[in-house]
């Protein structure tokens, strides 16, 4: 069994694997290769990719591969600058709850294209995430394979991205409250109840413009929000992991195992390094509110004051990290 080695994953890496199930061994045989699913690494253990599910984030700390499986892990060839990697991760991000397409992903390989929708499949996401950055990567954007990335001049195979993984491990992660699969569940039951009243409402993105345009539907689609259970994942985050805004509690876990401390040591390293990935939620906080006041909108004041809790936890796990790493290093310490 295998894992993810984080520590040569760089974010905008696009991650290629192989599957045992029936559609994964259709697409490699369809596209004559040895992957068939692409997903992109958006920041430390989370990537973001289109499945049966719809677009959602993954914690790759939970991603497990069988020995025969196959998987690639690419970067672009030149360093990307911030401001693109942002502007390939933010798309990724806005396409969150975007439903599959089964029929578009099959038309990469039949070539019976018809009219290109909004919905999305793993490589057509990869593909158009980095064209958002001013990088093509395919000949088409929005009709390509794994495969098809996988050959692309643009790409270069990461090495060692793998690492051995043991039965413990996978068990340890299953035993565990998964949050972004709680996430992506609230948000599809919250984008059926508003697929109701326009189709054209593919993302979460596309809610608040739905608003502007008829506001009448907007006491429907809060209520539809608070239904989801959207609006209270983070208090479940929260309670899970205690130990991230509490530094007695990170002191103590810390010092629980002989590994402990490493392990601290990485978590608040990488959290600390991670501090701008949450930028989304001060700006997306920030245009809500704008917009909440603009349409005196209930779904919008709640999606705002949503994400302005979002950016005062994030930043206040921030700072615990900070300090833990400033008290746990100093000398004789």
């Amino acid at each position: 069994m295998k894992k993810l080695n984080e520590a040569n994953l760089n974010v905008g890496d696009i991650i290629l694997t192989s599957g045992p199930n029936r559609m994964s061994r259709k697409v490699r045989k369809w596209t004559n290769s040895d992957i068939s699913h692409a997903m992109i690494y958006v920041a430390t253990c989370s990537v973001i990719d289109s499945t049966g599910e719809g677009v959602h984030s993954t914690n790759t700390q939970r991603l497990f591969f069988d020995d025969e499986s196959t998987v690639v892990a690419l970067r672009y060839k030149t360093p990307l600058t911030i401001d693109i990697l942002n502007k390939i991760t933010d798309f990724a991000r806005a396409a969150t709850g975007t439903e599959y397409s089964r029929a578009e992903a099959v038309a990469v390989v039949t070539g019976r294209f018809k009219k290109t929708t909004r919905r999305q499949f793993c490589s057509r996401l990869a593909a158009q995430a980095y064209a958002a950055g001013g990088i093509k990567l395919v000949a088409d954007t929005d009709y390509c394979s794994p495969e098809d990335l996988r050959n692309s001049s643009g790409l270069v195979e990461v090495d060692e991205i793998l690492l051995p993984a043991t039965e413990e491990e996978k068990s340890h992660w299953e035993n565990r409250l998964d949050i972004p699969r709680l996430m992506a569940e609230c948000t599809n039951r919250f984008l059926a109840a508003a697929r109701k009243k326009s189709k054209n409402i593919y993302a979460l993105n596309d809610v608040h413009l739905h608003i502007m345009q008829h506001p009448e539907d907007d006491r429907y689609l809060s209520k539809a929000l608070q239904a989801s259970g959207y609006l209270t994942v983070w208090q479940k985050e929260f309670a899970k992991s205690p130990w991230h805004y509490d530094l007695e509690l990170m002191k103590q876990l810390g010092a629980r195992t002989e590994d402990g401390h490493e392990q601290m040591t990485w978590y608040c390293r990488t959290t600390v390094e991670g501090a701008a990935e949450g930028r989304r939620y001060e700006i997306n906080g920030a245009q809500y509110a704008l917009l909440a006041k603009m349409t005196e909108s209930e779904t919008l004041r709640l999606l705002a004051e949503l994400y302005g809790t979002l950016d005062r936890l994030h930043k206040h796990r921030v700072r615990v990290a900070q300090q833990w790493l400033r008290e746990s290093h100093q000398p004789n310490s």
